[in-house]
């Protein structure tokens, strides 16, 4: 594998683009990134969160080619829908009797909207953890007119989120935080929302190149033509890797595109 082989790349965000110890995207990777355009590389971003969060969270100068939102259940460019991929409503009718039976806090997500059926303490230091808002509480009895294409329960063990996946049984759960999982379906995942995004840009996983930190970061590791796992990864994920680069605060993704000569040198300049 040369770097001539690689066009694309594919970067987890909590972790690997933001660093939730400053708040930001680390100055090394937004000028990484504004290189790997210039040369015609297509940078794709790869994440759980909604395209809302996105927006907060993400300069407005920082531009990908597509998005991988919500673990690939809903990928998108400037142009139009890639896929989506909605949890079945014997699914979500599931998930309700779970929440009439032991109510949790619990976030509903659609391509436009994120919601609750309520939030406490816990849920808001989840989200202060990642840099984000609780966001708004909001009557569930409508969800099964909807499509819901994620949902995230917060506070939950093992044995009780097995438990929820039981009354849920085209879903599977992937960590991101101690306290919250993202429940998506079980065809479902960054690796999926990858292959739909290659299908459409007409490439092979063998020209792709992918960054990550977490759980959820696996799959699309193990499918890379080249895979980094950052240096604040978890262990798991640094198993998987072919590289591991810097600790996101040390200029992790810069470091690991100059340790496969990605960049032309004329723009290292």
């Amino acid at each position: 594998m040369t770097h001539a082989d690689i066009k694309a790349i594919f970067f987890d965000v909590d972790g690997t683009l933001i660093s939730h110890r400053k708040h930001a995207v680390p100055v090394s990777t937004i000028d990484a990134i504004a290189h790997l355009r210039k040369q015609g590389i297509l940078t794709f971003v790869a994440t759980g969160r909604h395209p809302i969060e996105l927006k907060k969270l993400l300069p407005d100068y920082l531009e990908f080619d597509a998005y991988l939102c919500l673990n690939g259940m809903y990928c998108f460019n400037r142009q139009e829908v890639i896929s989506k991929k909605p949890i079945p409503k014997e699914d979500i009718k599931g998930l309700l009797k779970t929440l009439n039976l032991k109510p949790f806090p619990c976030t509903f997500i659609t391509q436009d909207e994120m919601y609750m059926n309520y939030a406490n303490d816990l849920v808001a230091e989840v989200q202060r953890d990642i840099s984000s808002d609780v966001s708004n509480t909001k009557d569930i009895s409508h969800v099964l007119q909807e499509d819901i294409l994620q949902v995230i329960p917060y506070g939950l063990d093992d044995k009780e989120i097995s438990t929820v996946l039981e009354y849920m049984p085209h879903c599977k759960a992937t960590s991101w935080h101690k306290r919250a999982r993202d429940i998506i379906i079980k065809q479902g995942g960054k690796d999926i929302g990858i292959q739909e995004i290659l299908q459409y840009y007409n490439l092979d996983v063998s020209q792709i190149m992918t960054f990550g930190d977490g759980d959820n970061d696996v799959k699309m590791l193990e499918i890379a033509g080249i895979a980094v796992a950052m240096g604040n990864g978890n262990e798991n994920v640094k198993a998987v890797a072919d590289y591991v680069t810097d600790d996101i605060d040390q200029d992790g993704i810069a470091n690991a595109l100059y340790h496969y000569g990605i960049f032309h040198e004329t723009l290292i300049k």
